[in-house]
């Protein structure tokens, strides 16, 4: 990729030339006073009074205001907001949407050629290029591995095997120790796709060769056994080594549970902390990567954390003071300190930054050279968003015994062709946005009606106090003008993808003492409340002294104890799905919000 620089000052004027199309940025209905500067928004789960700080130290003219969201399905909100185009002004996602071409080229600034893009491993920026132009910005890394006991290999004399080969060679005397080999993390379905990705990352399938089989495949054109084939192979031997293993062996516990007691050797998909108590003390945990066979082609799993753009509406005309202040935030986004603004713990990730230095502390310190002479391989994510999910849950099925290897990979072809001839299910069309209050009734209604409820107190997330603590049991953002699908009801959906609904029992009186004082959440010494919507079947009014059954979404101890809490055993999202398909999936319309007696 070929980039020619300049400064943001004159590739503003260039942007000014083009004599772009009318209208100001959704949101900005007056114009400041002159000498004032309009807020530039970004959305994150987190305040960012550190980014605000920087910003303000070398641009104090500029005003950063947050868009909160900490919603159950990140990646598929923001992907949305790009492919809608409603978004904010600093645009932050997870994934590179490299697989929505034209829609980040109409809805995002091409930042190629901006003396900032300077500051970039050039590599990890050659990997997001679309068309020649750059449209989002790496920030960190995340790295996804395994995990070995450091503290009981030294017990034992153990060296940590660098090749599949030399695992094998060990686990017998692991095993004759009396220690477990190894658990394997499957908290969720995608985990189950990951890891035949991970495992043919240490084949090709990150190579040229294998990323034009993911294209052959996903278009139909190649089937799963070309591309997968030899990693299903290779799980096997991981299986019957019993280094790979399905839920079933650990007794009702999670891995990391079983892990944390001391007498395992590995983890397969990592640990949540790298020591055994979360205050850094008793055994100390370190990473491995995914071997290969014979160790010349291990592999550390790379994402990003988050990437940043600039949403296109910032080059219509009147806009041009916000672009010229939102191009000095990418700036200083661009550098170590910005990009450290958002993360507490800097040992945990690589950064895309050019000067960036590891921390000695980092449990990657020891392989970041490894990691930067190519043993890496970026999660497999984007494009196959259609099928993920379901063969994550058949290749759990696999290492449950319920599934042979065969069968996962003809059921990956199966799934491939439903999608690319149906599609994901659409459950209803939506022609409008539906804002939070809206959309806060809609689950008011679903979730009342499936559990028979009078009311709802549906809390909401919303910039309190900075942003310093966000609500993550309310509604978060809101539905788009795009057909609603699986992954687009849980972005806006507090009960997530397993998550069941709950009730209270309360007089009418209490419902109403509840919803003035709002939900109280408290973390880290810091607190914020969140404030209800109530909502009433029928809309009619409550009687003090009547009890009513109250579907809740976020509630704090006070009014758990008070209401006496219940867990209906139905999922939120199997709500939503039987009340659209049982309605015949109608389009989303006003008249659906209501909830009628």
């Amino acid at each position: 990729m070929k980039l020619i620089k300049c400064t943001a000052a004159v590739l503003l004027c260039a942007v000014l030339a083009c004599g772009c199309s009318t209208g100001v940025s959704e949101g900005s209905d007056t114009k400041p006073a002159d000498g004032e500067h309009e807020p530039i928004t970004i959305l994150n789960s987190s305040d960012v009074d550190r980014l605000k700080e920087i910003v303000h130290e070398k641009y104090p003219e500029i005003v950063l205001e947050l868009i909160p969201y900490n919603g159950r399905n990140w990646s598929r909100f923001t992907c949305d907001q790009m492919i809608t185009g409603d978004m904010p002004d600093i645009y932050t996602t997870t994934y590179a949407w490299t697989n929505y071409p034209e829609e980040m080229k109409a809805n995002l600034i091409d930042l190629s050629a901006y003396s900032f893009t300077d500051n970039y491993d050039p590599t990890l920026l050659s990997q997001q290029e679309l068309d020649g132009g750059v449209y989002l910005l790496p920030s960190r890394y995340s790295v996804y591995v395994c995990a070995y006991n450091k503290t009981l290999f030294d017990k034992h004399g153990w060296k940590a095997p660098e090749s599949f080969e030399e695992l094998k060679e060990l686990a017998p005397k692991i095993k004759e120790a009396g220690v477990r080999l190894a658990v394997t993390n499957t908290f969720n379905a995608g985990q189950g796709f990951q890891y035949v990705c991970n495992l043919a990352d240490t084949f090709d399938l990150s190579s040229i060769k294998g990323v034009q089989w993911q294209r052959d495949f996903l278009s139909g054109k190649a089937d799963a056994k070309e591309g997968f084939g030899e990693a299903m192979d290779y799980m096997q031997e991981w299986v019957d080594l019993g280094f790979m293993q399905g839920s079933n062996t650990l007794d009702g516990k999670t891995s990391f549970e079983v892990f944390s007691e001391g007498n395992t050797a590995f983890a397969v998909g990592g640990v949540d902390h790298w020591t055994q108590n979360g205050d850094g003390t008793g055994d100390q945990y370190e990473p491995m990567p995914y071997l290969s066979r014979d160790g010349s082609k291990n592999m550390f799993i790379t994402t990003q954390s988050k990437n940043f753009g600039l949403s296109k509406k910032l080059t219509e005309p009147g806009n041009e003071q916000k672009l010229e202040d939102a191009l000095h935030v990418i700036e200083v986004l661009s550098t170590v300190e910005g990009q450290n603004s958002f993360y507490n713990a800097n040992t945990t990730y690589i950064s895309s930054l050019r000067d960036w230095e590891i921390d000695p502390a980092s449990p990657y310190a020891d392989y970041l050279d490894d990691m930067r002479n190519g043993h890496t391989a970026p999660l497999i994510y984007t494009g196959w968003e259609g099928i993920l999910a379901k063969v994550g849950e058949n290749v759990l099925d696999y290492l449950n015994g319920e599934y042979t290897k065969e069968e996962v990979l003809q059921s990956m072809d199966t799934l491939r062709d439903e999608w690319l001839s149906q599609g994901a299910y659409v459950y209803s069309e939506v022609d409008r946005k539906y804002d939070q209050k809206e959309t806060a009734q809609l689950v008011a209604k679903i979730f009342g009606e499936t559990v028979g409820a009078d009311c709802a107190l549906m809390s909401m997330n919303a910039a309190i106090d900075n942003c310093a603590i966000q609500n993550a049991d309310g509604i978060n953002g809101f539905i788009m003008p795009l057909p609603l699908t699986d992954e687009r009801i849980v972005s806006i959906l507090p009960t997530g993808w397993n998550g069941n609904i709950q009730t209270l029992t309360l007089k009418g009186s209490q419902i109403k003492e509840f919803a003035q004082k709002g939900y109280k959440i408290e973390s880290g010494g810091k607190s914020a409340v969140f404030p209800y919507e109530l909502i009433v079947k029928g809309g009619k009014e409550l009687s003090d002294d009547t009890e009513y059954t109250v579907v809740v979404c976020g509630a704090d101890e006070e009014l758990k104890t008070a209401g006496n809490i219940k867990d209906s055993g139905i999922q939120g999202l199997q709500a939503f799905k039987d009340f659209f398909n049982n309605n015949g999936n109608p389009p989303l319309s006003e008249e659906l919000l209501k909830w009628n007696e």
